[in-house]
């Protein structure tokens, strides 16, 4: 494709349109497992930038705590960092089995329209304990 992203072996790259104006994103890794990596464009502080967020589903976070930081339960989450270059990244743990294209496109909407996010680690939901794996 030309003018496109450059080629990286053994990663998935696809583009999907998201809205009318045909923004889109770039999946960096495979969708459908525990963690995926996008990126994308939107705002933060009121300035244009591109996003790369690695997402996780809170099983995956929750296996590497430590053990005794499993034992008050987490909550879903976002962790941004400041903006550096024109790039934020982000960290969000999704309380989902998977990662999966529609929960990257709900994760991109809400990313493009929380107004008033900043840098930081924010919580949200309710708080979820994970025993033997198969169970929540």
């Amino acid at each position: 494709m030309p003018g496109g992203p450059l080629r990286q072996p053994r990663v998935l790259r696809s583009r999907i349109p998201l809205m009318a104006d045909d923004r889109q994103y770039e999946a960096l890794e495979p969708l459908g497992g525990q963690t995926s990596r996008i990126r994308f464009t939107g705002t933060l502080q009121g300035t244009t930038i591109v996003w790369e967020v690695r997402l996780m589903t809170l099983r995956h976070y929750y296996q590497t705590l430590p053990m005794d930081e499993r034992r008050h339960g987490i909550r879903q989450f976002i962790e941004v960092t400041p903006l550096s270059d024109g790039v934020s990244s982000a960290t969000i743990g999704l309380n989902l089995s998977r990662i999966d294209e529609p929960a990257v496109l709900k994760t991109i909407i809400m990313l493009r329209q929380w107004k008033r996010l900043k840098p930081g680690r924010h919580h949200y939901g309710e708080t979820h304990q994970f025993g033997a794996p198969g169970s929540s």
